[in-house]
């Protein structure tokens, strides 16, 4: 069966029954595949709910229970899929690109049935999206959302989309809902002026410049790049093409200088996504910005905002959702700086840091991943952030590098191997890039002793 048939069985299923509940993750992935799922059954008429939740456990299935007849869960629920069936039988739907394991659900759509890696070529949201459209073509307009929260799980993290990705991102380009650029592609072109564009660049690392305003500062300046107009802080965008040309190559020479492998210096120019129907000094013009505003909602207790965001929400929720991602921000910074002043420990694989309740435990890998590009540790190595979870129990978060990824790392299938090992409703998984799990802090030890195992297979061939 082609994926195509399988989804059009699922959505005339769907459109039999009425009285859905939709949970979906908190981050921005989860938050623009719920907003999708729930935009399309409410476009059809149909009665639904929506919750988000931080991870999917057997315990939070007594707060979902009441909530509707049928039950939509989506970017999770593959590897869970045994309880969710235990609990919701036939009235259940699900929609996710997690590794899925060997349990079967007919109205259960996983990527990898059809030969599609759900790690790399299609996101939950992605996913969502195709089904939305195989409910009603007038649900073409959640393409752009499809685009956000693959953005946000990081798939273009080899330089640009593959896969189902690159066939819906050709698909916006022809309906005119998605303008493809290849231009500079550091983060914050639309919302941060232009020496904090420089001064947090993480992706990638600029030597010097990187987590240096000064340095960043004398940099524009040398290259006679304004930086205000009036009372307005310029950014990317705000630049002439002639400017753009300048600072562009300016950067590529500053690399090859402080040589920079030419791998990574081809990591500055790339593909980005701009979306042509919104305000183009908003964060919802540009995928990666759109993409961080959802996180911030959703990493601080506030996903419903995000949600609304993406069911098209441009008054206060929008003007909520901006505030949340100051917050963001300011809290990231809060992170970084208590890592810079008490440091990280290092074992022979990986880096780790524990937070405590320093830092909250949704945004601490978030943190973990910024350190990267602060020049207080090496790209050499994974690193692990831990944080305490409300109920005492542990968030470990790992990060890694594209470099990383060449030589073998993998954070998702290591967490999830070693949550296996540990047993006692440890659970965990992931990405290649980017992974995380729930462990009781007794075992902490045994996980650190496992995961340092893990990555040195990885590496090692």
């Amino acid at each position: 069966m082609e994926w195509q048939e399988k989804m059009r069985q699922i959505a005339e299923e769907m459109k039999k029954r009425d009285d859905f509940a939709v949970i979906h993750h908190y981050d921005a992935d989860g938050c623009s595949s719920g907003a999708i799922v729930y935009g399309a059954l409410q476009r059809e008429g149909k009665t639904v709910k929506k919750k988000w939740i931080k991870q999917l456990y057997r315990e939070t299935m007594e707060e979902i229970k009441g909530m509707g007849k049928n039950y939509v869960f989506v970017d999770f629920g593959s590897g869970q899929l045994q309880y969710l069936k235990e609990n919701f039988g036939d009235n259940l739907f699900v929609f996710d690109h997690h590794q899925k394991t060997d349990v079967e659900h007919p109205w259960h759509f996983s990527p990898f049935d059809y030969g599609i890696n759900g790690g790399n070529e299609i996101s939950a949201s992605g996913v969502a999206y195709l089904f939305a459209k195989t409910m009603s073509e007038n649900n073409s307009d959640f393409l752009p959302l499809a685009i956000v929260g693959a953005t946000g799980d990081m798939q273009d993290f080899a330089g640009s989309f593959v896969g189902m990705n690159r066939e819906i991102i050709n698909e916006g380009k022809e309906k005119k809902l998605i303008i493809v650029e290849n231009d500079l592609r550091l983060y914050g072109r639309v919302t941060r002026p232009l020496v904090s564009f420089l001064t947090f660049s993480s992706s990638p690392i600029i030597p010097d410049l990187t987590a240096s305003e000064e340095n960043s500062l004398k940099f524009l300046q040398s290259l006679g790049i304004e930086l205000k107009k009036g009372d307005r802080w310029r950014t990317y965008i705000d630049l002439s093409p002639e400017e753009k040309k300048k600072l562009t190559s300016a950067l590529i020479v500053h690399l090859s200088m402080h040589n920079v492998p030419e791998w990574k210096i081809k990591e500055l120019i790339g593909e980005v996504f701009i979306f042509p129907n919104e305000d183009r000094h908003s964060p919802l013009s540009e995928a990666k910005e759109y993409s961080t505003l959802l996180n911030a909602c959703g990493r601080h207790g506030r996903a419903e905002i995000g949600i609304e965001v993406c069911l098209g929400d441009r008054g206060e929720n929008y003007l909520v959702a901006m505030s949340l991602m100051q917050e963001h921000r300011r809290q990231l910074r809060q992170g970084i700086e208590f890592v810079t002043k008490n440091g990280l420990e290092e074992e022979e694989q990986f880096y780790y840091f524990n937070a405590g309740s320093e830092i909250k435990e949704s945004i601490v890998g978030i943190v973990a991943g910024m350190l990267y590009g602060s020049g207080i540790v090496e790209t050499n190595k994974p690193i692990i952030a831990i944080a305490k979870n409300e109920d005492g129990s542990l968030k470990i978060s790992g990060r890694a590098t594209k470099d990383l990824l060449r030589k073998g790392i993998n954070l998702g299938k290591a967490f999830k191997e070693v949550c296996a090992d540990i047993g006692d409703n440890s659970e965990g998984g992931g990405h290649a890039i980017a992974a995380g799990l729930k462990l009781e802090e007794p075992h902490l030890p045994v996980f650190m002793e496992k995961i340092n195992a893990k990555f040195k297979q990885q590496i090692t061939p």
